[in-house]
């Protein structure tokens, strides 16, 4: 069986139609679960071509959600209309909106660029002028100003990269006071030397690297 060049020009108008029709769902779908949002933001790899999710911002620019962590969830969903539109589909999961975004840039689904209002220093700078953009609401209100703060207590676990500098009483042989090079391998190979030596509050001179690894509500009662 051939296809026609009419049915296959048929069958990409059709796919188009259905892809603005998921952009309408998708749009949906983020204005309920972020009220506050006006855009979704993307960049697009330089060298792939491929879209990467950004994050979700106000119309001021202020961030609302960044896609860091694959693992995370984003809100849920409510709304029966919706639920129906995705059915076994899981909105929630970043990475199933980002294969959607990116058949939907495949079959001609236009992005445009982020407006100057909402964009921030800190933007990546594959694309020029600015990051692409996937207009959710525009005249979404921002989130109030005042909104209450409370104190809590969180259990955090932060991996950092330091150097320390302090002095160390050490018996080693006699040869290596004439080889500074030796002397750095030996002691390099012999941390018992002057481990106890060393005070990781005193002696730090400089943080080369820090990173927050986990963070966790502690429960009270």
């Amino acid at each position: 069986m051939h296809t026609t060049p009419q049915e296959c020009r048929s069958a990409l108008e059709t796919a188009r139609a259905h892809a603005r029709g998921m952009a309408d769902t998708l749009v949906a779908t983020l204005a309920h679960m972020y009220p506050h949002a006006a855009y979704l933001t993307l960049n697009r790899c330089p060298d792939s071509r491929d879209l990467h999710l950004d994050s979700i911002r106000t119309t001021s620019g202020a961030i609302l959600y960044t896609f860091e962590n694959p693992a995370d969830r984003l809100p849920g969903l409510t709304d029966p209309e919706l639920l129906a539109a995705w059915g076994q589909t899981d909105p929630q999961d970043p990475q199933t909106l980002l294969r959607l975004l990116r058949n939907l840039d495949t079959l001609g689904v236009q992005f445009g660029f982020l407006p100057a209002s909402a964009q921030r220093r800190d933007d990546p700078s594959w694309d020029a002028p600015s990051l692409l953009c996937l207009v959710v609401n525009t005249q979404a209100p921002e989130p109030e100003d005042g909104e209450q703060e409370v104190t809590v207590t969180v259990e955090l676990t932060v991996t950092e990269e330091v150097t320390y500098e302090f002095t160390a009483e050490v018996e080693v042989p006699s040869h290596l006071t004439r080889a500074p090079g030796a002397l750095h391998e030996y002691l390099a190979h012999n941390e018992e030397l002057w481990l106890d030596s060393l005070d990781p509050a005193g002696g730090c001179i400089t943080v080369n690297e820090r990173s927050l690894d986990e963070a966790s509500l502690v429960l009270t009662a």
